[in-house]
C-alpha cells in the first residue's frame, strides 16, 4: 500500500478515501467535463465576460450590407468607435462614410456607470442638431439595420438572470446553452427582449449565436458570429456578424475590415456633440466596386448556408 493511500485512509476514512482515489485516476478531460457539468448559468456567463471583456479603446472600419426578402442590397461603409472611461461610462460612436447620401450620419450613445443610456442621431442634411429617440434610445432598429443600440453595446450582467439549459452539439462542436431574462420590470422597460438564448462554444466560451424573443416569448431574430479570431490571451472577437430578422425577412451583414485597439484612435473629443456637429468626423470615402463585389459574395454564401440548414 502506497504512502499516499495510507495517508488518505488515515485522514479521511475508507469511503471518502476510495472516492478521492477514483477522482485522482480520472483523465484530466473527464475531470474538466465534470467541472463543466457543475457550472451554473451565472457562472458560465461570468467566465464569458471575464475572458472577452470589452477592451477600453476600440476602433473598427466596417462594411455593412442590408438585404430584404427580394435580395435588394444596400451597402454601407462605416467606422465604429468605442471608449470605456475609468468611471465605468461607455461611449459608442457609429459613423457612416458611404454611400454619399448618408455620409456623415452619426449615431452617438453614452451609457453611464448606472447603466442608463443616452443616444442621438446626427443627420447633416437636417442641420446641426441631434435627433433624440423616444425613451432611453436603446430599443428598436436604427437606420434601417437589424441592430438596436442595445445589441451593439456591452451587456450589464447585473441586469439579467441567467439560466443554463441542456448543452448542445452541432457539427462536432460542443456548446453551452444559457438563457438571459431581465431581472425585473425596470430592466424590462429598457429592452425589447423578454428572452435571449445564447449558444456558447465550450472550448473558447465565445457566444457564437443568440436568438432573441419578445416579451411574449415569440421569436424575433437571430444573431450569428463568424470568423472567430483570438486577439489577446483568452479573448476572441468575431470578424463577421449576421443578423436575420424573422418578422421583417430582412438581414444585416456586418464585416470587420480593420480593427485597432488603441487610445489614439478613439480620442475623447470624437465623442463630443460639438465635434460631430462641426462635421469634423466627415471623410470623403466612397463605396468602391470591390466592396460591392465582396459584399455580394458574402451574402450569397450566407443564403446557401441558410438553405442547407433549413
Amino acid at each position: 500500500m502506497s504512502r499516499l493511500v495510507r495517508k488518505l485512509l488515515t485522514d479521511t476514512g475508507p469511503a471518502l478515501a476510495a472516492l478521492l482515489i477514483v477522482l485522482m485516476l480520472l483523465p484530466v478531460g473527464a475531470r474538466a467535463q465534470e467541472a463543466e457539468g457543475a457550472w451554473t448559468g451565472p457562472e458560465i456567463m461570468q467566465e464569458v465576460f471575464r475572458r472577452h471583456e470589452q477592451f477600453p479603446y476600440v476602433y473598427e472600419e466596417q462594411t455593412m450590407v442590408l438585404m430584404d426578402e427580394a435580395r435588394n442590397r444596400d451597402v454601407r461603409q462605416c467606422r465604429r468607435l468605442t471608449r470605456a472611461e475609468p468611471d465605468g461610462t461607455v461611449k459608442f460612436l457609429l459613423i457612416f462614410d458611404a454611400p454619399a447620401e448618408i455620409r456623415g450620419v452619426a449615431l452617438l450613445a453614452v451609457r453611464d456607470p448606472n447603466g442608463n443610456t443616452r443616444s442621438g442621431v446626427y443627420l447633416p442634411a437636417f442641420g446641426p442638431e441631434f435627433k433624440r429617440p423616444v425613451g432611453d434610445g436603446r430599443r428598436g432598429h436604427f437606420l434601417g439595420t437589424d441592430f438596436s443600440i442595445e445589441d451593439l453595446t456591452p451587456e450589464l450582467p447585473n441586469d439579467f438572470k441567467y439560466v443554463r439549459r441542456l448543452d448542445r452539439s452541432l457539427d462536432g462542436v460542443e456548446y453551452f446553452v444559457v438563457e438571459a431574462r431581465p431581472k425585473d420590470e425596470a430592466v424590462q422597460r429598457t429592452t425589447d427582449y423578454g428572452l435571449r438564448r445564447h449558444l456558447i462554444q465550450k472550448d473558447t466560451l465565445v457566444i457564437t449565436q443568440t436568438d432573441f424573443f419578445d416579451t411574449r416569448q415569440r421569436f424575433v431574430k437571430r444573431l450569428t458570429n463568424y470568423d472567430l479570431t483570438p486577439v489577446r490571451g483568452e479573448s476572441w472577437r468575431a470578424n463577421m456578424t449576421v443578423v436575420y430578422d424573422e418578422r421583417e425577412k430582412h438581414r444585416t451583414l456586418l464585416k470587420i475590415d480593420r480593427r485597432v485597439y488603441s487610445r489614439d484612435y478613439v480620442p475623447a473629443e470624437f465623442f463630443e456633440p460639438e465635434y460631430l456637429l462641426g462635421n469634423h468626423h466627415v471623410v470623403g470615402a466612397a463605396v468602391g466596386q470591390q466592396v460591392e463585389e465582396d459584399a455580394e459574395k458574402l451574402l450569397e454564401q450566407k443564403f446557401k448556408e441558410d438553405a442547407s440548414d433549413s
